[in-house]
């Protein structure tokens, strides 16, 4: 898990690539998952969970 989840989730906001290969975010309500930089629409941050790696 990601220590702190609040700039995780400002980095895919943002769709920062420095944080690429530093976590993953994955969606609870539709099952995928996706490196910050992902071009799909940034989730809700309730549905949203952080993982080291895939």
């Amino acid at each position: 898990m990601l220590v702190d989840t609040e700039r995780g989730y400002r980095a895919v906001a943002s769709r920062d690539t420095r944080f690429d290969g530093q976590f993953i975010l994955a969606v609870r309500t539709t099952g995928i998952y996706c490196r910050p930089s992902c071009p799909a629409t940034t989730p809700k941050r309730r549905n949203v969970e952080f993982y080291a790696t895939a």
